[in-house]
């Protein structure tokens, strides 16, 4: 079965002013946004700090490695060892994914997008089975450069237009045919008021 893996903890010395808004609401859409767009049977994931109370049937797991939370710690999805989706809090998804969830069930590498057509990035990853070892040879590198390291594939050469970054494909341009946007850095999808956003981050 897919996994869908995302993370949550409480913003800290690390995180930067980008990231100090999430909260419980940001999981629960983002796991409303795949049960509208996928139809092949997944679990939803979300790495925590600590517990916390969902009105969706989402399973926690506790972050493992016992530092406090930063963004390597984007990096302990790959502990699951399991067909996944992995995305940040900051992705909304506007169309059927179903094409994606089928390639993680049959590739080798992972799959990142390259928003600027120079350097992939970790905004949504494709993960096939058996790369735990991503995780375990992980010395807490930064979590986007030690992901360029791996072998890997490229989203938007395999599917243009369906993973998209919000700062670099759709503002000031349109959704296009957009299934999965994501946001890095700022604004964040609280403070775009286009109405796809609200259709589809609910």
């Amino acid at each position: 079965m897919l996994t869908i893996a995302t993370m949550l903890w409480e913003a800290n010395e690390h995180s930067r002013c980008f990231s100090l808004e999430y909260d419980e609401s940001w999981v629960e859409k983002l796991y409303r946004g795949f049960a509208r767009n996928l139809t092949r049977p997944f679990e939803f994931v979300c790495f925590v700090d600590r517990l916390r109370k969902f009105s969706e049937p989402i399973a926690q797991q506790t972050f493992r490695d016992g530092r406090t939370p930063d963004y390597g710690s984007c990096i302990e999805p790959f502990i699951l060892n399991e067909p996944s989706i992995i995305v940040g809090l900051d992705t909304i998804i506007t169309g059927n994914i179903d094409h994606l969830a089928d390639w993680c069930m049959t590739a080798v590498n992972i799959a990142l997008p390259n928003p600027y057509g120079k350097l992939p990035c970790n905004g949504v990853v494709l993960c096939p089975a058996g790369k735990r070892a991503i995780f375990d040879a992980w010395g807490g590198e930064n979590d986007m450069e030690w992901l360029r390291l791996q072998p890997h594939e490229t989203i938007d050469a395999m599917w243009p237009g369906d993973v998209v970054s919000y700062k670099a494909h759709v503002r000031g341009k349109g959704l296009g045919k957009a299934r999965i946007v994501y946001f890095h850095g700022v604004p964040k999808a609280t403070a775009v008021k286009e109405p796809w956003v609200q259709e589809h981050w609910v």
